[in-house]
């Protein structure tokens, strides 16, 4: 199906918040709906909500795109006409653009190749809309905990020990707890006045109300034995063991001020799923990912969700179970598993298997090492993933294959002849994808500010080269390409919202590393 046909298709009721019970169909063709202030006739006009979902109640706040870095890039030839964009009363509207005009939505780094008239930059938040950001990702903590289930200490990287997460059912925050002096000792139940650092896994902290009702858990996780893996090695998993849903309270993190955790740490209800885990079926594509490529780890999550999975994957609470596995095994895992989970019954749950595959040396650039790399994912229900009528757990699409950079094999190390190399692949091997995506990940010095830049296209493209001025010259990069088969990714007309719909399926491949001319 062509680009030209899926761009009139409808985003799901359901990726939408509308509360219907599993997607529908994207392939409702309808014509957009007429706005003066922007016609379809000649126009694209970019909207973009920010849908805070609490409960059932999804409540959609309109984006201030004024002053984003938005701009329209229309296909000519192997050039581009650029457009700046307009506010109008719903968003910004893009002008003089003809009917038959394929362009990309570049969103900062993002571009989105599209057709559509009307594209939306709607974002998913879980939590109340209302609540305030700080500027901050770490705070001082302070730990009056009783009730802990016995510490395990940390002895090395392959045993991590007993780890405590901060987690939020009102505001959007996961936050890890670290020990900068001395974390308890093996053993312990307690944990009183211990010093701690609060670090956010998911974007700055937020400012707790109490009189909003904005509440806390602080989740301990335990390494559980669990009988060997296919190999024969130990299999362990890591999973909740207790958890202390705090009182409502206000806290306005400002890096210095401690957030105070305390109370006494209570068992948590059990539940149980049976996986049938073909990990070969992951490490098969091991080729795909790159012909060199390591096997890295396999790992299995079964991940909370508040209030349910009507629009998907919607916000980040933690981990209830993870199992990770060395890249060597092979075989299936098909075993009855147990965890912990202090979340209401009307949160639901996903599972998560992913492989991940690395360049097999680093690349080392201005003293930072860089290892390439790529994953294989499968995310949905996790009732759709396990249990006796399930089907095993599989990759739902495999990576692209025969990349190429300028037409020579991409696992090659080189210069290329311009800033504006041509990438290509083959469709894949295992599965239909639905999209791709193009990645251009720039090494640098420094990698927490190395620049990504992404193009999103659909699956009847399979060459691209990027814009003038987007590569810098003299640079190293590599390049990713994902092949996204999610039945409901539709990143020509909502890329974000329509991520989130399950089921989520995707598998890459990386390049080898090769430097732009000077």
């Amino acid at each position: 199906m062509s680009l030209r046909r899926l761009s009139l298709s409808l985003i799901p009721t359901c990726a939408l918040g509308l509360g219907c019970a599993e997607p529908e169909s994207f392939e409702q063709l309808r014509p957009p709906v007429e706005d003066p202030e922007c016609p379809a006739s000649t126009s694209v006009l970019v909207t973009a909500d920010t849908r805070f979902h609490t409960g059932a109640r999804v409540t959609a706040v309109p984006q201030d795109l004024s002053g984003r870095d938005l701009e329209l890039l229309i296909f000519r030839g192997n050039d581009y006409d650029r457009r700046s964009g307009r506010v109008v009363s719903k968003g910004l509207c893009f002008g003089d653009v003809g009917q038959d005009a394929e362009f990309y939505v570049r969103s900062g780094t993002a571009y989105y190749r599209s057709h559509a008239r009307r594209f939306d930059l709607s974002i998913n938040r879980h939590g109340r809309p209302d609540a305030v950001a700080s500027a901050i990702t770490e705070t001082p903590a302070r730990l009056d905990l009783t009730g802990l289930q016995p510490w395990q200490a940390n002895t090395s990287p392959s045993e991590p020990g007993s780890q405590l997460q901060v987690v939020s059912g009102e505001v959007e925050l996961l936050a890890h707890l670290a020990f900068p002096t001395a974390q308890p000792g093996a053993g312990v139940t307690l944990a009183q006045g211990t010093e701690a650092r609060a670090s956010s896994q998911w974007g700055t902290l937020p400012v707790l109300d109490a009189a909003k009702g904005d509440r806390l858990y602080v989740n301990q996780l335990n390494e559980v034995p669990s009988g060997t893996l296919p190999s024969g090695a130990p299999l362990k998993y890591r999973t909740v063991v207790g958890s202390l849903h705090a009182p409502a309270a206000s806290f306005t993190p400002n890096g210095d001020t401690a957030l105070v955790l305390s109370g006494a740490m209570t068992e948590v209800r059990q539940a149980s799923f049976a996986p049938e885990w073909n990990l070969s079926a992951f490490t098969d594509h091991r080729g795909e990912a790159h012909p060199d490529a390591v096997v890295a780890q396999g790992r299995f999550d079964v991940l909370p969700v508040t209030y349910g999975l009507m629009s998907g994957r919607v916000g980040r609470q933690g981990e209830l179970f993870t199992l990770e596995v060395p890249g060597s095994e092979e075989g299936e895992i098909t075993r009855r598993f147990t965890y912990g989970n202090p979340y209401p019954k009307d949160w639901d749950t996903l599972g998560s298997a992913s492989h991940t595959f690395l360049a097999p040396t680093s690349v080392v650039v201005g003293g930072q090492s860089w290892r390439p790399h790529a994953s294989i994912v499968v995310m949905d229900r996790l009732s759709r993933m396990t249990g006796a009528s399930a089907d095993p757990v599989v990759p739902g699409v495999s990576p692209p294959s025969l990349v190429r950079i300028d037409g020579v094999e991409a696992s090659s190390v080189r210069t290329v002849s311009s800033t504006r190399p041509v990438v290509s692949w083959l469709s894949p091997r295992v599965g239909q994808a639905r999209a791709y995506q193009v990645e251009f990940i720039q090494l640098t010095a420094d990698a927490g500010t190395a620049p990504v830049v992404e193009f999103h296209v659909p699956f009847d493209t399979l060459t691209l080269t990027p814009p003038p001025g987007v590569l810098a010259a003299g640079a190293t990069y590599y390049v990713r390409v994902t092949a996204n088969g999610s039945p409901f990714f539709v990143p020509w007309l909502a890329p974000y919202v329509s991520a989130d719909v399950l089921p989520i399926r995707s598998a890459g491949t990386f390049s080898a590393v090769f430097t732009t001319p000077s």
